[in-house]
């Protein structure tokens, strides 16, 4: 009776299984096709005899899917694991050395279930339209990073081979300045017509819109000078007039795909917007500073049933929002990167909210300015502890489906204006600190060695703002302050900032 089985998926080929019984000895092998047929093959072999195997599979493209959801429906309670890449291919390498193959894969996945159980989550498998949308919002990331992308590279073009065109323009992505890139790039030709028929085609290019002849004046005032520079360097026989045709014609094709990009992702937007009201019409995730139209579908189908996560731990691990541990003995090691757990786009979506919960939630805003202030923390580690704040609030949210509320450091309830005004008054980080986190950073090679010993802030990574007196905190003196350095090993949580304490919701 087999205990466990291993399913290498092939993308083009067979995949293949192992299973293992009780002792882990194998106990069977065979190959099968994602047909009626060969799931029915799967079925028939997996549990016959009334076994009930534990299922590992590594995540092959999507080939996995199909198999998944087919063994899912017709057996509810079957424990389907989707395996980590990274431990998979350290196990392969532990028992079978440099050694690969599609056998070897396969029985390292069926092994996995014997040597490391505690670390096996079973598959989530969403509902159809909250898988739809966990798919769309992802799509809407990648053409959000094209778009970036090539918006990048068309002002790499227009500014490197004229010089100052696009800040004569108010907007250079308006409607008259890609107007001015799909047919005028051409700066001598816009000399020889003249300003006054540049003014007339901006106008109409703007819907007639007022101060377009201003920015007329300005980017024909470009044109001139970068025809004046392309004059004097004519000897070198590399730019001139006939260069700009076949210029104007490349970023046009650069610009037609951006604004097809651009189409699609509005496209996009309409139809997440129409699933997000459909699967959470309360709309809830929103009542949370940060979390908006953008980045609540992006919470919303990722984190599916919230059910499924233990404890608030458990969904942290799971998001990447933690940092890596390094302990021996008494020794540990503190400031270490962020696991790469989880959805990238859940951590983007995080990121992007925290930036902006932390200006408007004074208890996020309270673990952002301790981090800089008292830990010495640049802005991005800072952010990983706010990240991991927020993560909190929205499991909590979608768990007992609550709206939020604001509060401040003492747990009393505040509008959105006073929580601002507080967060001006007593939690803003001084410039100065901001530029002394930025100076602190060194090139690997010169930067010294991460020692084993937990990591102790040095004196004079302590700014002065953290002996300013805090709500609920006593002040900080020179004579203290050597005992707080020591007193590293004990979290030290402003009232209120501490996890379980920081959600507060109505």
């Amino acid at each position: 009776m087999s205990r466990s089985m291993g399913i290498d998926f092939g993308q083009a080929g067979p995949h293949r299984v192992r299973c293992l019984d009780e002792q882990a000895q194998l106990c069977d092998a065979f190959t099968f096709w994602t047909t009626p047929e060969g799931l029915a093959t799967l079925e028939r072999r997996v549990f016959r005899d009334g076994a009930d195997p534990v299922i590992v599979f590594e995540p092959t493209g999507l080939a996995w899917l199909p198999v998944a959801v087919y063994l899912r429906s017709r057996h509810p309670n079957c424990r389907l694991v989707r395996a980590k890449g990274q431990k998979v291919a350290v196990l392969r390498k532990y028992l079978r050395g440099r050694s690969k193959s599609d056998r070897i894969d396969a029985l390292t996945l069926a092994k996995m279930p014997f040597i490391d159980p505690e670390q096996l989550y079973e598959v989530y498998l969403p509902p159809a339209k909250l898988y739809a949308l966990l798919r769309l919002t992802r799509q809407r990331h990648r053409l959000g990073r094209e778009i970036a992308s090539r918006k990048t590279r068309l002002g790499c073009l227009i500014d490197g081979y004229l010089p100052g065109l696009r800040q004569a323009f108010s907007d250079p992505w308006s409607h008259q300045a890609r107007a001015f890139y799909h047919s005028r790039l051409n700066p001598f030709a816009v000399v020889r017509e003249g300003e006054e028929a540049l003014c007339s085609f901006l106008w109409e290019a703007s819907g007639k819109r007022k101060g377009c002849l201003a920015e007329a004046y300005l980017v024909y005032t470009a044109c001139y000078n970068i025809t004046t520079l392309y004059e004097l360097s004519r000897e070198a026989g590399v730019i001139d007039e006939e260069f700009f045709a076949d210029f104007e014609r490349e970023v046009a094709t650069e610009l037609r795909l951006l604004e097809h990009a651009e189409a699609e992702a509005e496209a996009l937007a309409k139809r997440i917007g129409e699933l997000y009201q459909e699967l959470h019409p309360e709309d809830h995730l929103r009542t949370i500073p940060g979390v908006g139209e953008h980045t609540a579908p992006v919470f919303l189908s990722s984190v599916g049933k919230p059910g499924r996560f233990r404890n608030q731990s458990a969904f942290g691990s799971w998001s990447g929002v933690i940092p890596g541990a390094r302990q021996s003995s008494g020794m540990e090691s503190k400031g270490l990167k962020m696991t790469k757990e989880g959805p990238a786009v859940m951590k983007w979506a995080l990121y992007q909210a925290g930036d902006v919960a932390r200006q408007w939630d004074p208890q996020l805003a309270c673990v952002y300015y301790r981090q800089m202030v008292y830990h010495g923390k640049t802005h991005n580690q800072a952010m990983g502890a706010v990240m991991s704040h927020l993560g909190a609030r929205i499991l909590a949210v979608l768990r007992e489906g609550r709206s939020y509320e604001l509060r401040d450091i003492q747990g009393n309830p505040i509008t959105r204006e006073e929580a601002r005004q507080l967060i001006l008054e007593q939690y803003r980080v001084p410039e100065e600190i901001r530029q002394e986190r930025r100076r602190q950073k060194r090139s690997k090679r010169s930067r010294p060695r991460a020692s084993a010993e937990r990591r102790v802030p040095d004196v004079h990574r302590m700014h002065k703002a953290a002996f300013a007196p805090q709500p609920g905190v006593p002040p900080v003196t020179p004579a203290t302050q050597s005992n707080q350095l020591v007193r590293q090993s004990q979290p030290k949580t402003h009232p209120g900032c501490a996890r379980g304490k920081s959600l507060t919701l109505i």
